[in-house]
């Protein structure tokens, strides 16, 4: 019982660290030295390298500007015979219907895509189908 209790506590620090986001990677890997006397660790070295490189990667993102993940509304998928001029019809047609939201029209071979908005949550992106789905009943939410 104390064993779990133990590692209870080992995991709600973990999460608490994890919720303030601390800039500094060093603050992070503290929380493992304290728990030492509490909880083993054994990992290789493989993981630690993964590890690494996960955040050293997270760095050069946050460096570069680049945001933490997206989500947008697919309006549009299709590859048929016809899906270029259909995709150009359903990106203006969205247009009119909700100006000032951004659309992509996109190819990757053999789709034809027409991607609208750029929400920082689920959540807001499924507020947001709930309208356009009215209008396009195929709609559905895509990450970026």
């Amino acid at each position: 019982m104390k064993r779990i209790l133990t590692i209870l506590a080992a995991l709600a620090v973990c999460v608490a660290v994890r919720a303030q986001q601390q800039d500094n990677t060093a603050a992070r890997y503290d929380v493992l030295e304290q728990l030492s006397d509490y909880v083993t660790v054994n990992q290789s070295d493989e993981v630690a390298a993964a590890l690494a490189a996960h955040v050293e990667r997270n760095e050069k993102r946050t460096a570069a500007g680049i945001t933490d993940q997206t989500f947008r509304i697919r309006i549009y998928f299709d590859s048929g015979q016809n899906a270029r001029g259909e995709s150009e019809a359903v990106a203006a047609r969205f247009r009119n219907l909700h100006p000032g939201v951004p659309v992509s029209r996109t190819y990757t071979n053999p789709f034809f895509k027409v991607t609208v908005g750029n929400y920082a949550s689920k959540a807001d992106a499924q507020n947001a189908l709930k309208t356009i789905a009215q209008e396009f009943p195929t709609a559905f939410i895509v990450r970026n």
